[in-house]
């Protein structure tokens, strides 16, 4: 996770690492999210935005084994939003995404552009 912003009393906000690329026929996604069940994230489209939240996860504190205590906790367990742009012209309509070893990928084809000839009239 990133530290992407400063939320409420200037404490640090958590959000997912990304990459975003794209090829000749789409634009893509990919963002981190490392044991994070896919079920408690969401994807919303607005506009010209992605915008990944999650839910916060169940409390890891919890002893692993019985009597047992935690050492060292690093694991996030609360919740995130990252708001990402989406640069170019997609079809968010027929956008896809897939949650495969802690990362989601979304898939969005571009939209072709077409040339409109816009005539002149004489007044």
């Amino acid at each position: 996770m990133a530290y992407c912003s400063m939320g409420p009393y200037n404490n640090p906000v958590s959000c997912p690492l990304a990459d975003l690329y794209e090829t000749e026929t789409e634009l893509v996604f990919e963002i981190e999210v490392p044991g994070i069940e896919p079920e408690c994230v969401s994807l919303q489209v607005i506009e010209n935005f992605l915008i990944i939240e999650s839910k916060p996860q169940k409390n890891l504190s919890a002893p692993v084994y019985e009597g047992g205590r935690f050492l060292c906790m690093e694991r996030q367990t609360r919740a995130f939003r990252r708001i990402m742009n989406i640069p170019i012209a997609v079809d968010s309509i027929q956008g896809t995404a897939r949650y495969r070893n802690g990362v989601i990928t979304v898939r969005f084809p571009k939209l072709k552009g077409k040339w409109i000839t816009i005539p002149i009239e004489q007044q």
